[in-house]
């Protein structure tokens, strides 16, 4: 039993990063479909919480997959290529996981609209992850970079670089607000080393039921032996 609690300790302190990120974002809502806003379309929902913690009110931010729903089958409905033509940004994990969405967007996107795959950003070829879920002779690696708190880092820091990008008249604004969003992944980060520190190493293993902790295994020394959900 002993053994049961620590993995669940770690699996939920890894959640962390993603949850201080959305409620860092109370009013980031307010101006939704304000069309004078930069019009920002995201896919999953860490990716939607993390541009909400930088865009704030400056930007309109629409997810487009919905909770709870497995976006390793997500299909856009056809009105979704209407929220796609009127992005100005358009912001997707990459590493193949939206290849639907990812489709629709270049097909019905204004000339000047940007889509931004962020996990193709973070990490090269070299560093993809392949296991029980995702076997290299299939060529898809483990797309869930975010459960890596330095990592989701990395995914704020190019949404805060494009949205300055796209609107220097509030690039104060998306920076105070991506240091802010540092500042508590740094802790987190660290709280979460102190307590796999605390875990006899031949204990630091994680049995998850998606397949999405390769990248937080391989960030703090833990092993991910299996997952109960396989596809």
């Amino acid at each position: 039993m002993k053994r049961k609690w620590i993995v669940l300790t770690a699996v939920l302190t890894a959640i962390l990063p993603l949850t201080v990120a959305r409620a860092s974002s109370e009013n980031a809502d307010t101006d939704a479909g304000d069309d004078t806003l930069l019009q920002v379309v995201t896919t999953v929902s860490p990716i939607t919480s993390l541009a909400e913690s930088i865009g704030g009110t400056k930007v309109s931010i629409q997810g487009i997959v919905p909770e709870g729903t497995n976006s390793h089958t997500f299909e856009p409905a056809p009105s979704v290529a209407k929220v796609l033509a009127e992005a100005d940004l358009i912001l997707l994990n990459g590493l193949f996981l939206e290849e639907p969405t990812l489709e629709m967007a270049e097909a019905n996107k204004k000339p000047e609209t940007v889509i931004l795959p962020l996990g193709d950003k973070t990490i090269s070829r070299d560093q993809w992850k392949f296991d029980f879920s995702f076997p290299e002779s299939e060529g898809s690696p483990n797309p869930h970079l975010w459960p890596n708190p330095i990592l989701a880092l990395r995914y704020a820091e190019l949404i805060k670089d494009e949205l300055v990008r796209q609107d220097a008249t509030n690039a104060a604004y998306y920076n105070t607000n991506y240091e802010k969003l540092q500042e508590r992944i740094q802790q987190i980060d660290e709280g979460i080393k102190a307590s796999v520190e605390t875990i006899p190493s031949a204990n630091r293993k994680l049995l998850t039921y998606h397949d999405s902790w390769a990248y937080f295994a391989e960030r703090y020394g833990m092993t991910v032996i299996g997952a109960a959900q396989p596809s």
